[in-house]
């Protein structure tokens, strides 16, 4: 049963000619009302998160999932929904398909999807993608989806600081860039207000200095090692050792 007001979307004439079509939007505050598609359609965030809704066609019951980096909505045709976005800033996209190309998908619902598929939707909505290159590229997608089975999305009930904290550490250990406070909000879905006021009121301190006491430790660490403290100091990209050194003596 659909919700009352549901409007159709039509989508059938943008795919008419290559079987696919994209959209995206990067309107603030971003809000869709309850709508249907007369495709399928796989939506997710570039940045940012998303809270969607929708009436799943085996019960009759309406879902719900919130959507950050990682996750996305894979909808049948005719599949009521609505999206809002939970940040500030976001950027979505969406991407509908002819029935043939997901024929024979088992899960449809809120989805984790797995890293190749990440990577192929990033190179979908790449500026420098060319034409042509596209269909291809939407049909390896399709493949994908069809391949790996996708995981539903599962709840993380960790508490917002210790998941902030768990994306720090993943790129200290994999020796990239600590990404900023507001890069991990978005990557979690959340205002960087949120997890501010989240980090506070469970661990009593910023974002911003929990970043740093992360980076000092892992610092110490590499340093307990044996490495020079201007080896330290490039891998953590400073642009000096002394700026390492000050991190040291202040956190």
């Amino acid at each position: 049963m659909q919700p009352a007001g549901t409007r159709l979307s039509p989508k059938l004439p943008l795919i008419a000619e290559r079987g696919f079509a994209l959209h995206e939007s990067r309107q603030p505050h971003y809000s869709f009302d309850w709508h249907v598609h007369d495709c399928a359609m796989l939506l997710w965030p570039r940045h940012g998160g998303l809270q969607s809704s929708w009436i799943d066609a085996r019960d009759d019951d309406a879902r719900s999932a919130r959507l950050a980096r990682d996750g996305a909505l894979l909808l049948p045709a005719h599949t009521a929904h609505h999206t809002t976005s939970v940040t500030d800033r976001q950027h979505h996209a969406e991407l509908y398909f002819a029935p043939e190309l997901l024929r024979g998908v088992a899960h449809f619902g809120a989805l984790r999807l797995d890293g190749a598929t990440v990577a192929m939707l990033d190179a979908l909505t790449a500026p420098a993608l060319h034409p042509r290159s596209a269909e291809p590229l939407v049909r390896a997608i399709a493949a994908q989806l069809l391949a790996t089975q996708p995981v539903p999305l599962a709840i993380d009930v960790a508490p917002l600081s210790s998941r902030m904290a768990r994306q720090f550490a993943a790129a200290l250990h994999d020796d990239r860039a600590l990404p900023s406070v507001d890069a991990v909000a978005c990557m979690l879905g959340v205002s960087t207000r949120q997890l501010q006021r989240a980090c506070v009121q469970e661990l009593g301190a910023s974002p911003v200095a929990v970043r740093r006491q992360l980076q000092a430790a892992h610092a110490r660490a590499l340093l307990q090692q044996g490495l020079p403290l201007a080896t330290v100091s490039t891998r953590l990209g400073f642009a000096t050792s002394g700026h390492l050194t000050r991190l040291l003596r202040d956190a």
